[in-house]
């Protein structure tokens, strides 16, 4: 992965890595005795995992976050062309004085599996060459006071299996983890480089708990991309 000290750089280094780390705690919360039930966000899709990024973001921008904020794509990309179409950001945000423009995805990767899915790298290629680049245009005009617009992808990769949730899957997954971690590194690469990649080895008690019906998930996976900020209108205004 790329390294910098640039500030915009380390800006969306902490926000991501920090959001990671909010989403392991708030997803403890899913396992709940006293309510009797087992149920995490991550094993569904995005807009399961808004349940818990939305309040996350909120708490980490202190509470200067928009979901859904509209957007207007305009792209000229062979094969991603757009013009003047209505559109959504997933997230809009302001953290360390930078504006963020957030695209999230979700997608799976089986335990047993030596080979990404498509689905993961379609959805990292929409963002990377059609969402960001789209919604370039639109985000110049933006009036709010900051540094600039920081253009984000995040992909949560959800690790998954067809075996019980004991001690060997637990076991195969650490073993499996950092070949994951590289061969998906390698691949979305070839699409666009992400900046930041880590895993969550999710608290044994919540694996075993959650009710078997045929799939474990003993691992999540977060890879994201940062883009250079956009000089917007308002960041001609910046103050310290």
């Amino acid at each position: 992965m790329k390294e910098s000290q640039d500030e915009y750089y380390i800006a969306a280094y902490n926000l991501v890595r920090n959001l990671l780390t909010g989403l392991a705690k708030r997803s403890k919360v899913f396992c709940s005795q006293k309510y009797g039930f087992v149920d995490y966000p991550f094993t569904y899709r995005e807009r399961q995992l808004d349940s818990i990024l939305l309040p996350e973001l909120s708490q980490l921008c202190k509470g200067l976050v928009f979901a859904e904020y509209p957007i207007t794509r305009n792209s000229r990309k062979k094969g991603y062309e757009a013009d003047d179409s209505k559109g959504r950001i997933d997230y809009w945000c302001i953290f360390k004085d930078y504006s963020f423009s957030i695209e999230v995805k979700h997608s799976y990767h089986n335990l047993q599996s030596n080979k990404t899915k498509d689905e993961t790298m379609h959805r990292w290629d929409v963002m990377n060459n059609y969402q960001h680049i789209s919604s370039r245009k639109d985000l110049r005009n933006f009036i709010e006071r900051t540094k600039g617009i920081i253009c984000l992808s995040v992909h949560f990769v959800t690790i998954e299996s067809g075996k019980e949730p004991d001690d060997a899957l637990l076991a195969d997954y650490k073993n499996k983890e950092q070949s994951i971690l590289v061969r998906l590194y390698d691949d979305l690469k070839s699409i666009a480089e992400p900046d930041f990649m880590a895993s969550w080895e999710i608290d044994e008690n919540m694996v075993k708990q959650l009710p078997f019906d045929g799939v474990s998930y003993p691992g999540l996976i977060l890879a994201a991309k940062f883009y250079k900020p956009i000089n917007h209108k308002g960041s001609k205004e910046y103050k310290k």
